[in-house]
């Protein structure tokens, strides 16, 4: 199946639940999401998810704030990733006006890959950042003895010189999943990314995550600076937006439980484009002239990687797809 056929038939699905616009949008940033930066489980199951919620939808999307450069919406369960066009463009409109735009998603099936919400507004010429509560249970405090906070994960996304930058990344030092497939598979973890019960490094998952699901993950590089980032995603996608922080949450991970943000930044608004993109692009330049440690090719901008996965890629270029995913879009689209 070709790049072009995926995204009509992912159209075809979505655009039952929303409009065409809306539906093409939907397939172009999910598709092209799934090429730049690979999922980790089968492929876009978090598609599948968020087009089973509207098959069972029962109430309307609501918009529960609007504010000159805010916006908050009441998904009540849905997924919000099929009204992406509705959200980029309520994001870049007040922006456009404001220089600066916020929106927070409650009450919805989940953001998912946080990859997905920043890549967009990038394409748009917009300067991006997203966050989503990855709670709770998951993470150490700094000098902790068991996981309290989320994962969190967070992107940022940007235009640069040779096209967009986007980051997604867990402000934990491994993704949740990691610890979990570890454990499953009786395979060490990395140094220095969990703890015991004692507060102790440890690289075996069966010390670091306990029946009950709650895991002693480190905060990203393992020290306060880390932490402080994950305690600030914390506060950000919960307390901050109006929805339940970590330490509310019961055990099990309940989706509707959980918020995220979105801000957009209009660059043309805030300083002179021509200059930003030279600033950009002389201090991307200076780090790729740099001189690699012994055994790399070479020193990379980040986002360069997932930004070349897409090199190339037309609507003709041939796409590598899971069978039994294949099968169920078609289902779907039925």
């Amino acid at each position: 199946m070709n790049f072009k056929e995926l995204k009509d038939l992912v159209t075809t699905i979505a655009s039952k639940y929303v409009t065409q616009e809306e539906a093409e949008y939907f397939a172009q940033e999910v598709v092209e999401t799934d090429l730049r930066k690979p999922p980790r489980k089968k492929y876009s199951d978090d598609l599948l998810h968020d087009i089973a919620s509207w098959q069972n939808k029962t109430k309307e999307v609501e918009k529960t704030v609007d504010l000159p450069g805010y916006t908050q919406f009441n998904f009540n369960e849905l997924g919000p990733s099929l009204k992406i066009k509705e959200i980029h463009d309520e994001l870049e409109k007040k922006a456009n006006i404001n220089g600066i735009s916020m929106l927070s998603i409650v009450n919805s099936a989940g953001m998912h890959t946080m990859h997905l919400w920043t890549q967009g507004l990038a394409k748009r010429g917009l300067f991006a950042l997203c966050s989503w509560n990855g709670g709770p249970d998951a993470v150490v405090p700094y000098n902790g003895t068991e996981g309290i906070f989320g994962t969190n994960p967070f992107s940022y996304a940007f235009p640069s010189d040779t096209g967009e930058v986007v980051i997604d990344m867990a402000t934990s030092e491994i993704p949740y999943f990691k610890i979990v497939g570890a454990k499953k598979e009786g395979t060490p973890l990395p140094q220095n990314s969990a703890v015991t019960n004692t507060g102790e490094m440890t690289t075996n998952p069966q010390d670091a995550l306990n029946e009950a699901g709650v895991s002693n993950l480190l905060p990203m590089g393992g020290g306060y600076k880390g932490y402080n980032i994950n305690y600030l995603m914390e506060i950000m996608t919960s307390a901050l937006i109006g929805v339940k922080i970590s330490a509310q949450m019961g055990g099990e991970y309940i989706e509707k439980d959980h918020g995220g943000f979105i801000i957009a930044i209009a660059i043309d608004k805030i300083t002179n484009r021509v200059q930003y993109d030279a600033s950009v692009k002389a201090m991307n330049e200076e780090i790729r002239r740099q001189t690699p440690k012994t055994g790399i090719d070479a020193v990379i901008v980040p986002g360069d990687t997932n930004l070349e996965r897409m090199t190339g890629i037309t609507d003709d270029s041939e796409i590598v797809i899971d069978p039994e995913y294949l099968e169920k879009l078609i289902e779907l689209s039925k």
